[in-house]
């Protein structure tokens, strides 16, 4: 059994560490999860999983996870990520927004190195990145990342701070631009970008539309690139999470199945 902790015990956190603890996936089991901003939802899910609820990042690692999942925010990544692979720790991050910054990822896949560990970044809310990491190694690729939400997923962006998009009428481009603008101005809900943007080897090659649509009740994710390769469109269409419109549910479960692949003889897809 290998052992795994949490970070961040909301929506996504839970429903990862209550399906490890129900066996979803084989041969893990949750050892501990943490909560800096809210200790309460930490101690609610360690009672639900009989893990330790630990009250600082060291007694979290305390418990020996092999892996720690992050579900927390960028903000969090910055500051739990170098100490989890120090201690041993391979990293599953979903905050991926926060590896936009060259030298922040630099630093943290040289301390991997060094503790033979790994940085992961699931799939999250997007597929297609083992297509668009085999399209990366031929010539340029590029692509337009389309996310279209309701407007009450976007609620709260730094970038639409001041302006009220509740009451729009129809579809509205908020944004458009690069990666790093978007992970800035949208950071709950421009991971996804982020993720594209490593497949592809870097945010130069992405650009990132964010689109308020009050017809919507999913969230839809489009993603069209163009390269050497040819050319490939890609469209989700994916459930939020009941208590987090701003996250998608399958990107609880591309952690899980992350986790089951680590462990398989078999590998598909590149």
């Amino acid at each position: 059994m290998s052992s795994v902790s949490i970070i961040g015990c909301g929506a996504i956190g839970r429903l990862v560490g209550e399906a490890v603890h129900g066996g979803l996936v084989r041969d893990y089991r949750v050892v501990s999860v943490f909560d800096e901003p809210q200790p309460s939802r930490a101690a609610a899910l360690a009672a639900d999983l009989g893990c330790v609820a630990a009250g600082s990042l060291d007694e979290m690692l305390a418990a020996g996870p092999e892996y720690v999942v992050e579900a927390a925010t960028c903000d969090a990544l910055r500051q739990c990520a170098g100490t989890c692979l120090d201690h041993g720790s391979s990293l599953i991050v979903l905050s991926s927004g926060a590896l936009t910054d060259k030298r922040f990822l630099t630093g943290l896949l040289a301390r991997a190195v060094s503790r033979g560990v790994k940085v992961y970044v699931p799939s999250g809310a997007i597929g297609g990145l083992d297509l668009i990491r085999a399209a990366a190694l031929g010539q340029q690729s590029d692509a337009v990342f389309t996310s279209l939400k309701p407007p009450r997923a976007l609620a709260g962006a730094p970038y639409l701070k001041g302006r009220d998009i509740a009451g729009l009428a129809c579809a509205e481009t908020v944004f458009e631009g690069t990666v790093p603008q978007a992970v800035a101005g949208f950071p709950q809900n421009a991971n996804v970008a982020a993720s594209l943007s490593l497949a592809m080897g870097g945010t130069d090659h992405v650009r990132q539309v964010v689109v308020a649509d009050p017809g919507l009740h999913l969230n839809v994710h489009r993603i069209e690139v163009e390269g050497s390769f040819g050319s490939a469109s890609i469209e989700i269409r994916a459930r939020p999470m009941p208590t987090n419109p701003k996250t998608s549910m399958v990107a609880a479960y591309s952690v899980l199945a992350l986790l089951a692949r680590i462990k398989s003889p078999l590998e598909v897809g590149a």
